[in-house]
């Protein structure tokens, strides 16, 4: 091997190795997704199922929260397992406006992606305009368009506020 073609190799294989964690870390909130968030949001999946789900995805309660969970409990956080991931499931009644609603959300956050690299991904989940809109004035939010809009939604949104992790919620919303 010349001097040259030994260098484009070592190049070659330094973007590899370097790609691999990008590419895990893209897999991770996008198992979330799939797996975790919209399935629960959507109502298709119960919240035990959720956080089994969150399991197989590698994810555990965090070290600090040892209390045991209520056997009614609605909300739960959890951790990857590299520390760097989490997801919060939760439900519960809220009131809109004079109506109630229940509402079934994930969020997930990360400590090492920004508000943006959450939205491109949500952008590229969430797309479509067959399926999902996007208020002209917050390009951070996506509706799923629904036939029985006053019966139920769905909503995505990515939202950072000052001091805090910035967060992808994935919200379904039953009247």
């Amino acid at each position: 091997m010349t001097v040259k073609s030994v260098a484009v190799f070592s190049l070659f294989a330094g973007l590899i190795v370097m790609a691999a964690p990008v590419a895990a870390q893209d897999a991770v909130p996008a198992g979330l997704l799939t797996e975790v968030c919209l399935p629960y949001a959507n109502r298709a999946q119960t919240f035990e199922r959720s956080i089994r789900a969150a399991r197989v995805l590698e994810f555990r309660r965090p070290v600090n929260d040892t209390a045991p969970l209520e056997e009614w409990a609605s909300e739960i956080t959890m951790v990857s397992k590299d520390g760097i991931w989490r997801v919060k499931i939760e439900e519960g009644t809220v009131e809109r406006g004079e109506r109630s609603a229940y509402e079934a959300s994930c969020t997930i956050s990360s400590s090492r992606a920004s508000a943006r690299e959450l939205a491109d991904l949500a952008r590229r989940a969430f797309r479509d305009p067959r399926y999902w809109s996007s208020p002209p004035n917050n390009a951070w939010r996506w509706d799923r368009l629904s036939a029985y809009p006053e019966e139920y939604g769905l909503a995505v949104e990515v939202s950072e506020q000052p001091g805090e992790r910035p967060t992808m919620t994935v919200r379904g919303s039953y009247y």
